[in-house]
């Protein structure tokens, strides 16, 4: 979609193609006649393209008019969209660096710099441009603009400074509906009322109801777009995830198992009734591949005699940040809830599992849910050690707002007189995941266990395709040997 703005847009509107000859003012000119006209035409794509093109070769024309038009323009189109489905004609960020210098007093270049931040998914500079707007421009500030940064204090991992400014966005404008309301606070306005958002149905939105709601609701917002957006990476990403769970029988069955598919958020549960005293907590990840991989665990999980917990990242903060539906921003919180949750089951006796970022945190909540073991795939056991530019911003977010939270599991296990027992899975070929599990090995109750010929970070899935799951959980209500 990229590629179309950079060509002109869609079915022949490029910007050039239909310019009389006549003077650099004149072809200047008609330039922007017609991105007027795209616009009121409602042809966004075709109307960004246009003046980017007029505001890049004559730079010594610029004006602050119609700077200030493409950027209205460039924010109402990708506002609805991730950073990642943005569509960005080729000079934008130099129009809107140019915007912020020449006209400083305009906030809108003041917000350009947030969102080209946003859009490269640099959310502690984000968080830093919004807060610089809010605090400069406080006098004009408008809801969307909290909501905005509300969205990048929270994927900056910044609990705190997530909850200050909902407050101050309640305060100042208390009919206010924002993100959070719809979807993180039960609202979910679209798909439960029908009622339409303020933006209109986006895929923001589908992917909001794959992270907190279902994928039927997904879907039916999912119809409602246009092809531009149904045919786009997430468009369609999304659409074989609904198609694929669907069909899968997997809502179905837990709904019948208790669980409350209307407000499922970060977790909810599963009545096994054979799952007696036990309960077993499963770190299934977030974000919009939850439900695939609750759906491949969940058919070998239901057959293991355990009542199940499923958690879901929705911050990426490897389950630390905090439950966003519940407005927790705190590890302690999740603890708090998974332990009124397991007692709702009637369970007494509790372990857990987790793959990936779910598998450090399935290896630090056993520790303070005082569980009886963890089952860990392709885990980190210190994930400050790992530079990986996916892994450490988060990290080092959560690690200096919250001391002592992010932990060096090899040492906090072999501190704890009876710490749980362990079980850590990897792929017998990858270096990284061989070397986090292997610096575990040794501490009492820790069992390593490697697949064979198995190079990639995945090992779940070569241990879900092998049935070697529910031995392993079984294993995890063993007790120890004498």
């Amino acid at each position: 979609m990229a590629e179309a703005l950079r060509d002109g847009g869609e079915a022949g509107c490029g910007p050039r193609d239909d310019v009389a000859a006549g003077t650099p003012e004149d072809e200047r000119a008609r330039l922007l006649a017609r991105a007027r006209q795209a616009r009121d035409g409602g042809d966004s794509a075709a109307a960004l393209s246009l003046w980017d093109e007029a505001l890049h070769r004559w730079p010594e024309h610029v004006g602050r008019d119609e700077t200030l038009a493409f950027a209205h323009s460039l924010f109402a189109f990708n506002r609805p969209r991730r950073p990642e489905d943005a569509l960005l004609p080729p000079h934008a960020a130099e129009t809107l660096a140019r915007l912020h210098s020449s006209w400083p007093e305009e906030p809108l270049g003041w917000i350009g710099l947030a969102k080209l931040a946003e859009w490269r998914h640099a959310w502690p500079e984000a968080r830093a441009h919004w807060q610089a707007v809010l605090d400069r421009f406080d006098a004009v500030a408008e809801p969307d603009w909290y909501e905005q940064a509300m969205n990048a204090a929270w994927m900056n991992h910044d609990g705190a400074g997530f909850k200050a400014l909902r407050v101050i966005l309640r305060r100042r404008w208390p009919g206010h509906e924002t993100w959070w309301d719809r979807y993180a606070s039960g609202g979910r306005a679209i798909a439960m009322s029908g009622a339409e958002p303020r933006h209109g149905p986006s895929l923001r939105d589908v992917e909001d109801l794959l992270r907190f709601a279902t994928p039927a609701e997904a879907r039916r917002v999912l119809e409602t777009l246009s092809p531009l957006d149904q045919g786009s990476a997430t468009g369609r990403a999304c659409a074989q995830i609904i198609r694929t769970v669907e069909r899968s029988g997997l809502m179905e069955d837990l709904a019948a198992g208790g669980a409350d598919l209307a407000r499922p958020a970060t977790s909810f549960v599963w009545r096994n009734s054979a799952g007696a005293d036990r309960a077993l907590i499963v770190f299934a990840g977030g974000g919009r591949g939850f439900w695939p991989l609750v759906d491949e665990l969940h058919r070998v999980l239901r057959g293991c005699g355990t009542h199940l917990i499923y958690l879901r990242d929705l911050g990426g903060s490897f389950y630390l940040a905090g439950d966003p539906d519940l407005g927790i921003a705190d590890y302690g919180g999740v603890l708090d809830v998974l332990r009124a949750q397991a007692a709702g089951l009637g369970a007494t006796r509790l372990a857990c599992l987790g793959n990936s970022a779910g598998g450090y945190a399935a290896l630090r909540y056993a520790l303070d849910l005082g569980a009886e073991a963890a089952l860990a795939f392709s885990m980190l056991t210190n994930p400050q050690t790992r530079h990986d530019p996916q892994v450490s911003p988060a990290l080092n977010a959560i690690a200096r707002r919250n001391p002592g939270l992010v932990l060096d599991l090899a040492q906090a296990y072999a501190a704890v007189p009876r710490p749980p027992r362990a079980i850590l899975c990897f792929g017998e070929g990858h270096e990284a995941d061989r070397r986090e599990a292997e610096r575990m090995r040794g501490i009492p109750g820790v069992r390593l266990v490697a697949a064979e010929g198995l190079a990639e970070h995945g090992a779940i899935r070569w241990f879900l395709r092998r049935g070697e799951v529910p031995g392993l959980v079984a294993s995890l209500f063993e007790a120890p040997s004498a």
